[in-house]
């Protein structure tokens, strides 16, 4: 509990004085909430202020109880704030009850869902030719309407124009019209319009990135969910005067109570659910050393051994960049963990049961069960809570790339990696075998490879874009592509193979063994390649920078194997094609 007139166990050990009874006013109902979470045989802290880094602490709890105006100053809430940003940023979920005095709990809301969001500075700056103008008129004139907090909370919960009803709507839109902005960019200046007032309210947030942010307000339950936390914000009540008043020990002035209330109202999906469930897991159950094979000395030394192989010998003064067998260990330890998941019980029960009760909630039979479709697809959107959100071609380019692509999270290059000429925007992928890869010397019987270490040999296929987006996922299940979303909406597709089947190979050779460095943001790899120009007509080999865009998943890597290892090894048969 952080609340700056609660006194925590220091303060109360201190005893009483005359100041502490005046800063501490709500002494009795801090003592009445730890009561209750302990007779809930919940551990329970209080802090009366935030400290730096304090977010990392929390971040280990299974309930923040906030208050929302910690300062600094009376009835200012920036500590709060940036404390719930930092948590929905934070790796660990989080719940959180906002528990507060302020009576106007929609503003409130509001606030706090429009600074954690973020992003409102977009528009009006991104306007363009007649909206652009209409708006700097309407500044320039001082004709910008007044906001209308009921448009705006209808608004942010999903950050959809479509959510605001109509009614409240039309209001906006008359009075755009009677300062005469035409019919026909309403909508866009409307936007506008309400991205600029959210700004008002987030302050400096509003120029930060979006990180995305849902919520909702009906019946009086008010709850926010974003990224890693869920926020329900709740009214501060006083402790009954008659204290032989029946009440609940447990839950004595009803924050497990609202709090219930806005779990139930927030309604999260099944993928949210499953998402959530996991993370219990992992962190309740030591997946990682239940595995009795890693506490066994020979396993251990075993796993030494192998690091020791792969790295050779090493200038321990200079030490290089030793975390590529590291990575291999962690992937083996991952594949334990990824076993125990899918077997765990109580994990698949639980799933099950979710997945059951959101189909009922459809109200489908047998006999009308949808068949794969748009209504299949709109069923879909309903279940995820998403109406109005996404489409259908979004949905399916997004589920080809979830199934086939995952963020790159190697320390050297390996079958199936994604990358790209910064040069040329040209794409491949690598189709070598992961074993030809290793950042290890070659064996004395790899010859070649070890006479050109630490270069590494790479054969990768270069992806063809293809325009189309959506002609390629009506082909998807040919094999045929890849798909990439590398920012967000910038949907590519690739082929691996021309009409005919025959995939486009380059041999590369990638300095340092293809180890991944960093240049920015960017993983990158250098890598020579083999051109022939009329100045070198018996070719040259060229350094060039390569970044690394994605990773295939492992059998979507092996196919691109197979690809490349059918051509290269296709037999040629005696047939002549008679001429036109």
């Amino acid at each position: 509990m952080i609340d700056d007139e609660f006194p925590t166990f220091s303060d109360l050990a201190a005893g009483e004085s005359r100041d502490n009874a005046k800063r501490f006013r709500q002494k009795l109902l801090a003592t009445a909430m730890y009561e209750g979470f302990k007779r809930s045989n919940m551990i329970c802290d209080i802090e009366n202020g935030i400290v730096a880094d304090q977010s990392e602490r929390l971040r280990k709890s299974d309930l923040v109880v906030l208050d929302y105006h910690l300062g600094p100053g009376e009835n200012n809430s920036e500590q709060s704030i940036r404390l719930l940003r930092d948590l929905a940023h934070s790796k660990h979920f989080n719940t959180v009850v906002v528990y507060t005095n302020e009576p106007k709990l929609d503003d409130v809301w509001l606030e706090i869902i429009s600074c954690i969001r973020g992003g409102w500075s977009r528009l009006p700056a991104s306007l363009t030719d007649q909206p652009a103008a209409e708006w700097e008129r309407l500044v320039e004139k001082e004709l910008v309407p007044e906001s209308h907090k009921e448009a705006l909370m209808q608004f942010v919960a999903r950050g959809r124009m479509g959510d605001i009803e109509p009614s409240i709507k039309s209001v906006l839109t008359g009075e755009l019209e009677e300062r005469e902005i035409a019919t026909d960019i309403l909508d866009i200046v409307l936007e506008a319009l309400l991205h600029h007032q959210l700004g008002a309210i987030a302050r400096d947030y509003s120029k930060l990135p979006s990180i995305g942010a849902t919520g909702g307000f009906a019946g009086g339950v008010r709850w926010i969910q974003s990224q890693n936390a869920f926020i329900a914000i709740l009214q501060k009540v006083d402790l009954p005067e008659d204290r032989s008043a029946p009440v609940d020990e447990k839950d004595p002035v009803g924050i497990m109570a609202g709090l219930r209330k806005a779990l139930l109202a927030w309604q999260p999906n099944l993928v949210q659910i499953l998402v959530s469930e996991i993370q219990n897991v992992l962190e309740l159950d030591a997946l990682a050393t239940a595995d009795g094979q890693l506490q066994k000395s020979d396993t251990q030394t075993a796993l030494w051994y192998y690091l020791l192989q792969s790295l050779g010998t090493l200038d321990l003064e200079r030490p290089p960049d030793v975390s590529a067998p590291i990575i291999s260990i962690i992937d083996k330890v991952l594949d334990g963990i990824r076993q125990r998941l899918i077997s765990d019980e109580e994990l698949l029960r639980h799933a099950s049961d979710a997945l059951i009760g959101s189909l009922r909630e459809t109200g489908w039979t047998s006999t009308d069960w949808p068949t794969p479709s748009k209504r299949l697809f709109e069923g879909a959107r309903k279940l995820a809570r998403a109406d109005g959100l996404v489409d259908l071609q979004q949905t399916i380019f997004r589920l080809n790339t979830f199934f086939s692509t995952e963020d790159f999270a190697r320390a050297h290059l390996t079958t199936g990696a994604i990358f790209r000429s910064v040069a040329t925007d040209t794409y491949w992928v690598v189709s070598s075998p992961a074993c030809d890869l290793e950042d290890r010397q070659p064996g004395a019987y790899q010859a070649w490879a070890r006479s050109i270490d630490p270069l590494t040999a790479v054969v990768a296929l270069r992806l063809e874009r293809y325009p189309r987006v959506d002609r390629a996922l009506k082909d998807a299940t040919t094999g045929k592509y890849i798909f990439l979303e590398q920012s967000a909406g910038d949907q590519k597709a690739f082929k691996i193979v021309d009409d005919a089947g025959v995939p486009s190979y380059e041999f590369f050779f990638a300095h340092n063994r293809g180890r991944i460095t960093r240049n920015g943001a960017r993983k990158v790899f250098t890598a020579n390649r083999l051109f022939v120009n009329e100045e070198s007509p018996t070719g040259i080999l060229s350094a060039e920078e390569f970044e690394i865009v994605q990773q295939l998943r492992d059998l979507n890597a092996s196919r691109t194997l197979l690809v490349a290892g059918q051509h290269l090894s296709r037999i040629g048969v005696d047939f002549i094609k008679m001429p036109a």
